[in-house]
């Protein structure tokens, strides 16, 4: 925010350049003017006078010694000295006086306290004489009473058009009139603006502020310069002096150039007020006291609980917990004592900071020094500093810049926590901050001594207006030479980007206000090519208090080590000069090749016995980030995909128990550096609730054959069926892989009490078979 004090200051500063900036084109016009014209009539061709004829042109050469020519018209009477105080003015020191005879072009007359004209050379403006007459430019003038000239002869030369220097700076470009005064007025207008947006930026003001600052030089020098020039070049038209409206006089232009000046810096130099709105996500905490703890109770339908209870107020709490008589009461009715808070030298950080007393804090209120062991007791700038406080009982506290009567008019919660808790940490940088406007800035400033107020509230809200603990510490107030840190970037070091990625967005985290700059190579902060966008306000620190730098990384390769190296030059305005980091921050970030799928499943039927079958759905990924190594996902409808249960891995597994049906499944898979996979499988889950079939009993030589209609696995009895399929012998498999054909040894004195059990379960009730095989069937 900008103050009232640097307000005045640039809009002193902008008043005073257009002042200084228009005084110098006015000098500046004027001689271009003359020292053009004296050039001109330095020039060749001239013709003489001597005792009569002779007309006069745009330029004067310098007199020579000689004797005046006599009589006749336009002769010279011997010298005579004018009166005291006669205004006379000079060709190449000699004093001209013009008499009898004709003036034209840009020859000027003036009247001195003698009575006599005396003449010099003007780059504009009009002859006038004592009778009233005006000689124009390019007209003749009536003769001038007898006058004197010094000595010698006086010569003429040829007029000339305006010069360069005076068309870009003195008006007369494009024939000189209106279109040249704008001319020269945007030449003008453009010097001023510029000088006023540099000045501006060395007087430490922001880009904005420089760029009102410079609008307002533009506008005010752009428009007392064109008005001057609009004026002179009537003069040079010929118009009588008197008769030059004012606002093309130059003080009329001064004047107005200036207040245009002015008028466009107020307009774009407004006062500015930041207001920080603060999103707090912070958890919910019962209202203080225990006022409505009985109405846990008043409910016998519902039982209260103890989540209920202390859902009531902070100093709710249930009595004879699992007995009859379990009741919500307010414990500590009648404690009336605010919390007791000491400094808590654990949290204290970083190392070699300690407490001590501080006695300039008056009682009932008490103080502590926060010092630096090392050096002056000072802590360095920019020190993340965290420090704490224990109470002794739970409480909550806050913090403040400025003593407050009340808890609640204290603006900041310690720590960013609203929990009631015994132990409390408050973090901050020490940095510079200002003050705008009455809204403080959570920060503190370089040098001198700086104090944060602490008080606390119980749970019965004891504490409102208590006693508060006041911490202070001072920075070092010596210059800032330290070089900026790079505390860390949203990118870590390694990470992988997917294939194809040439450029990604970055962050930098910098302990202090600073500009950065990043590099494909490690070089100084001055060579180094890509500057980056930082935040060097106060209010822009982020939650670990460092200040952030966005840019672009570009030029990433695929299959690569990227390299990226970061450096920063902070703001310091020490004598010694803004500090550069010396060493570089690296980062590197992996280019990646694309990721695949080497197999999804299953893709065969599968059969079941019950309502609903297992299936395992599978998915194996490679090559990638890092050697397939991905998070996948499923998916009925290639919408809404769901993450696998076992993922993470190259190989990934999802179980799901499907009813007989067809079914397609989708996965996506995603790897570490962004790369995507995509790929479905079909398959059929089929249900079968029936018991195996038996179709075909054969004795083949001394084998006893069995045939069923699906695979199965078949088992026999010689006694009975009452028999469990485990307790029973096996027939084997003629052709392993063919499970329908079954076999045993063949006995003639045996009966076979068969029951075949398919791959699903199904098999006969405990006490029956399938069929029972005697010899004399076969």
């Amino acid at each position: 925010m900008i103050s009232k004090k640097r307000k005045c200051v640039a809009f002193g500063e902008m008043f005073l350049l257009v002042m200084f900036s228009f005084a110098i084109a006015f000098m500046f016009s004027e001689y271009v003017g003359v020292g053009s014209a004296m050039d001109e009539g330095a020039t060749a061709g001239s013709a003489t006078q001597a005792g009569g004829a002779g007309s006069w042109g745009r330029g004067w050469s310098d007199m020579t010694t000689g004797t005046p020519g006599a009589g006749g018209a336009g002769g010279w009477t011997p010298p005579v000295t004018p009166g005291a105080g006669g205004e006379i003015f000079s060709v190449g020191a000699k004093s001209v006086f013009v008499e009898g005879h004709g003036l034209v072009n840009d020859v000027a007359v003036m009247r001195g306290a003698d009575g006599f004209h005396y003449a010099n050379v003007k780059s504009v403006g009009p002859v006038v004489f004592d009778n009233g007459k005006n000689a124009w430019v390019g007209t003749a003038a009536d003769k001038l009473p007898a006058g004197t000239v010094e000595s010698g002869t006086l010569t003429q030369t040829a007029g000339s058009s305006p010069t360069l220097m005076q068309g870009i700076f003195g008006g007369q470009g494009f024939g000189g009139g209106v279109g040249g005064a704008l001319f020269s007025g945007l030449v003008w207008g453009g010097i001023i603006g510029g000088a006023a947006y540099g000045i501006a930026k060395l007087m430490g003001l922001n880009d904005n502020q420089a760029k009102s600052v410079g609008l307002a030089g533009f506008a005010g020098g752009f428009a007392g310069t064109s008005l001057y020039f609009v004026g002179q070049n009537m003069l040079a038209a010929g118009m009588p002096a008197a008769q030059l409206p004012w606002v093309f006089t130059p003080m009329g232009g001064l004047l107005i150039g200036a207040g245009i000046g002015i008028a466009i810096f107020v307009l774009t130099y407004k006062e500015q007020k930041k207001e920080l709105v603060h999103f707090e996500c912070l958890a919910w905490e019962p209202p203080t006291g225990g006022q409505n703890c009985e109405k846990c109770n008043e409910n016998p339908m519902m039982p209260c609980s103890e989540y209920r209870c202390r859902s009531l107020g902070q100093a709710c709490e249930i009595v004879n917990p699992g007995t009859e008589e379990e009741r919500c009461i307010w414990k500590s009715k009648g404690d009336t004592s605010a919390p007791h808070i000491v400094p808590w030298d654990e949290a204290l950080s970083p190392d070699g900071l300690r407490y001590v007393p501080d006695t300039a804090v008056s009682p009932p209120n008490r103080g502590f020094k926060i010092i630096d062991s090392e050096g002056d007791n000072c802590l360095p700038a920019f020190t993340p500093l965290e420090f704490g406080v224990i109470a002794d009982e739970p409480a909550q506290c806050k913090i403040d810049y400025e003593p407050r009567e009340k808890y609640g008019e204290m603006r900041y919660l310690f720590g960013e926590s609203n929990l009631f808790i015994e132990e409390h940490t408050q973090r901050l940088r020490v940095m510079s901050t200002e003050e705008s406007n009455g809204s403080y800035i959570p920060e503190v400033g370089i040098g001198g001594t700086f104090k944060l107020w602490v008080r606390c509230i119980d749970a019965n809200e004891n504490g409102e207006d208590s006693a508060m603990v006041a911490f202070s510490y001072c920075v070092d107030k010596g210059p800032d030479t330290t070089q900026p840190i790079v505390e860390g970037t949203d990118i870590r070091t390694g990470m992988p980007v997917s294939f194809g990625t040439d450029n990604v967005s970055i962050e930098v985290y910098v302990n202090e206000p600073a500009n950065c700059r990043w590099s494909r190579q490690d070089k100084a902060y001055d060579a180094m090519e890509n500057a980056m966008d930082c935040g060097t306000e106060t209010y822009q620190v982020n939650a670990n208090l460092n200040y952030v730098c966005s840019g672009r990384l570009t030029g990433i390769e695929n299959r690569q080590e990227n390299w990226f190296y970061f450096r920063c030059m902070d703001l310091s305005t020490a004598p010694g000069g803004r500090n550069k980091m010396e060493t570089s921050h690296p980062l590197m970030i992996l280019g990646t090749e694309e990721l695949t799928m080497r197999s999804v499943g299953p893709a065969e039927e599968f059969t079941g016995s019950t309502s609903v079958v297992p299936v395992l759905l599978t998915a194996e990924t490679a090559h990638g980030a890092n050697e397939g190594e991905a998070i996948c996902f499923y998916s009925t409808n290639n919408e809404d995909f769901i993450p696998m249960e076992n993922t993470g891995s190259y190989l990934h597994n999802q179980s799901q128990d499907l009813s007989n049906g067809d079914y397609t499944y989708y996965f996506r898979c995603t790897d570490g550096g962004g790369n995507s996979v995509e790929a479905n499988t079909t398959f059929t889950v089929t249900i079968d609730t029936g018991v195996p079939s038996i179709t075909r009993v054969l004795r083949d030589g001394s084998v006893l054959k069995i045939i069923t209609d699906e695979e199965a696995k078949c088992y026999y009895s010689e006694t009975n069926c009452n028999y469990n399929v485990e307790d029973g012998l096996a027939l084997t498999y003629e052709n392993p892989t063919n499970r329908l054909i079954h076999i045993t040894e063949w006995a003639e004195q045996v009966t076979y009490y068969i029951k075949c059990e398919d791959y699903q379960g199904n098999q006969p009730i405990p006490d029956q078979c399938q069929i029972i095989v005697k010899a004399s069937e076969l």
